[in-house]
């Protein structure tokens, strides 16, 4: 609770010694200011085009699992133009434990009330992989953000980390060649069943930031639930919301995505519902979910999806096993393993295919991780047993 406690009292504190940081230029990514009180910390910040220092400003607080803020901020450009977003990504704060993590985002947090005019109703998070699950974390133990956008990973390991009955609006970002998209789907079906306020948003990619349009979507979104708690409600922006939702829609369609339209209609039906009459759309969901196309597509995946399960516990659970014996190591076996997943991404179906890249991908950084666990312990045996696995699962190209 320490970390509510702390987040509380910088929050209410913040704008007293505000010094507005008219030093910064606008439309310009600052990679390296200090954090004040600090030696060594420092964060990356991005202000918008429209950033007026004696005003209140809306805030992305951004964690990136290698600690690089200006590499964070960058997909984040495109939406805080949009909406007028202070951008800050720590350059501290990386994949870890999550005390130091949380001491790192306290003092960040105390710099940014103390040198910044906050809206404490428009204060979001979000990070990558490791970074995804702290911003979470933190919303839910704080329960003072407006939103949350967690890109390419879910929720901490931690009972306490996970939300429940916080008010926060939650955003997944995946791909669906991200090692880690399997397990999102299941975020959001248990974040459906708690009711809680959230959706996620699918799209061609692996396990990386997310490409500034999906940043945008997010955004456009949480947008979305802010003016849905406004009185009285901006009707224009709603509809002018909508219109860009269905253009997607038509979008997907028209390229024969139709897993990502299919999507984005159930988005929108329950985004909208109550705002604008969804007679005509339901009919349009109804027709695609009723067409062949659309059933062949939804029953490959779901086959997909089925033999991942399958492949990847048996996979990770002999890589577990040969790291804990590694002279034991079969890698007849692993060649003919690794064999038989090429082959299946040879076969003439985007899902499994799909589902061959996250296997491997997940393989890959289970041994890149390893290895640098191992480095770090001085274990040269099981270090070599790691690039021997890097070496299978992802050849040097000559």
């Amino acid at each position: 609770m320490w970390l509510k406690h702390l987040l509380l009292i910088t929050i209410c504190c913040s704008g007293i010694t505000a010094l507005g940081q008219s030093l910064f230029e606008t439309g310009k990514v600052h990679d390296s200011v200090p954090v004040s009180g600090t030696k060594d910390e420092t964060f990356a910040l991005y202000l918008p085009k429209s950033f007026n220092p004696d005003s209140l400003s809306s805030i992305i607080f951004i964690f990136d699992p290698a600690a690089r803020g200006a590499r964070g901020i960058k997909p984040f450009i495109p939406a805080a133009e949009k909406y007028g977003h202070l951008v800050i990504c720590s350059n501290n704060s990386r994949n870890g434990r999550y005390d130091r993590n949380f001491n790192i985002a306290n003092r960040l947090f105390s710099h940014t009330f103390n040198n910044f005019l906050i809206k404490q109703n428009e204060m979001y998070l979000s990070g990558f992989s490791g970074g995804s699950r702290l911003a979470s974390a933190i919303a839910t133990l704080t329960n003072r953000f407006a939103g949350v956008v967690g890109c390419g990973a879910g929720f901490s390991n931690v009972r306490e980390h996970k939300p429940s009955v916080q008010k926060y609006a939650y955003v997944g970002l995946c791909g669906d060649r991200d090692m880690n998209y399997k397990e999102m789907l299941g975020d959001k079906d248990f974040l459906s069943l708690l009711k809680f306020n959230s959706t996620l948003i699918t799209y061609e990619d692996d396990h990386s930031w997310p490409p500034p349009k999906q940043i945008l979507r997010a955004f456009d979104w949480l947008a979305l639930q802010q003016l849905k708690k406004s009185s009285p409600i901006d009707t224009l922006d709603i509809f002018n919301l909508y219109r860009s939702d269905y253009k997607k829609i038509k979008e997907f369609e028209t390229d024969g995505e139709l897993l990502y339209a299919s999507e984005q209609y159930d988005r929108v039906l329950k985004s909208y519902q109550g705002l604008i009459k969804m007679d005509s759309l339901r009919k349009q969901q109804k027709e695609l979910l009723t067409s062949k196309a659309h059933k062949k597509k939804s029953t490959s995946l779901a086959i997909a999806l089925k033999t991942e399960q399958k492949l990847s516990g048996k996979l990770t659970t002999q890589m577990i096993t040969d790291f804990i014996t590694p002279k034991e190591t079969n890698f007849g076996w692993w060649e003919k393993e690794l064999n038989k997943l090429n082959a299946l991404a040879d076969k003439e179906d985007v899902e499994i295919e799909k589902m061959v890249s996250r296997l491997k991908f997940d393989l890959y950084v289970r041994a890149y991780s390893t290895k640098n666990e191992m480095l770090y312990n001085s274990n040269k045996e099981q270090v070599a047993l790691a690039n021997r696995f890097l070496d299978l699962i992802s050849p040097k190209k000559e």
